[in-house]
Parts: C-alpha cells; sequence; structure tokens
C-alpha cells in the first residue's frame, strides 16, 4: 500500500470513530487519560500539520519550528499543541483536521513516490534512516489507536448516545 493510501485510510479510520459523537460526550474526559475526543482529535491535527512541514523539508526547506519542537519534546509539543485548541468548540477543531488532513494528503501526494520511500530523507527523524513512509505509517498507526480509544470510550459511555 502506498503511503497517501496509508494517509487516507488513517483518515478515514479517525472519521468513523467520530461518527455521530454526541456533543456533549466531544468535552468529556477520559478517552485517552485526561483527554476528550475533541483533545485527540486536536492532537491528531497536529500530527497532520506535521506531516505538512515533513512534505516541505523533502523539498528542501529546513524542518520548521514546530517540526523541530515536537522533534524535541514530544510531551512538551503534546501539552502545547492540545491546550491551544481548548477552548475552541469541537467543530471548530473538527474543522480544523479535516483542513489540514486534506493538506497533508495533498502535499503527500504532490512528492514522487520514490523521494517518500527514500530511507535517508529525514535524516533529522529518529536514526537519520527513516523514509516519509516510515513516518506517515507511524502517524496513521497512532491515528487508529486514538480511534480504537474514542470506540472503546463510545462503548463504555454507551448509555450517553
Amino acid at each position: 500500500m502506498s503511503a497517501t493510501q496509508t494517509l487516507e485510510n488513517s483518515h478515514l479510520t479517525v472519521l468513523q470513530a467520530l461518527d455521530d459523537l454526541p456533543e456533549p460526550m466531544w468535552d468529556m474526559p477520559g478517552v485517552c487519560g485526561e483527554w476528550s475526543a475533541k483533545d485527540i482529535v486536536a492532537h491528531l491535527t497536529s500530527c497532520e500539520l506535521l506531516l505538512i512541514d515533513v512534505c516541505q523539508t523533502a523539498h528542501g526547506e529546513k524542518p520548521s519550528p514546530y517540526l523541530l519542537r515536537w522533534a524535541n519534546d514530544l510531551q512538551a509539543f503534546n501539552d502545547e499543541t492540545v491546550g491551544a485548541r481548548r477552548y475552541q468548540t469541537a467543530q471548530q477543531v473538527m474543522n480544523e483536521y479535516q483542513d489540514a488532513q486534506v493538506r497533508s494528503s495533498d502535499a503527500l501526494a504532490s512528492l514522487p513516490a520514490d523521494l517518500v520511500e527514500k530511507k535517508g530523507v529525514l535524516n533529522w527523524y529518529k536514526t537519520g534512516e527513516a523514509s516519509i513512509a516510515d513516518l506517515v505509517e507511524g502517524f496513521s498507526r497512532h491515528a487508529k489507536l486514538h480511534s480504537q480509544q474514542i470506540v472503546e470510550f463510545r462503548t463504555a459511555n454507551k448509555q450517553l448516545e
């Protein structure tokens, strides 16, 4: 499966997990630690924005400050990016996620397939041997894990639906 297909499948998994989520459940903590479904979508939005930046680095640009914050201190990055969206409505967070997913898919699709698969393109990431496809695969597994958490939360709170 191509990296573009992998990314599209992970987007679909997220949307399916959130389909018809009742409004009161969006802000309920406990989906993933203290995070709500809205917080998870905010978090996944930051991943989509990161992927856009990664695609730009493939064109020879230096990693952005946003990307470097993620690479240097993941916990602080997560706290900051989720916290920045805390006072937005669920609809605003979802709109940003959907916009970012379209942009990240377009950015990834604009890259030549051999560049996406080339090891060492992300010399700043992990051991320096990763490809963009490796990062997309990791992001996809991550999105699917959070989607499963949302599904389990919904199941555990079925009486609220």
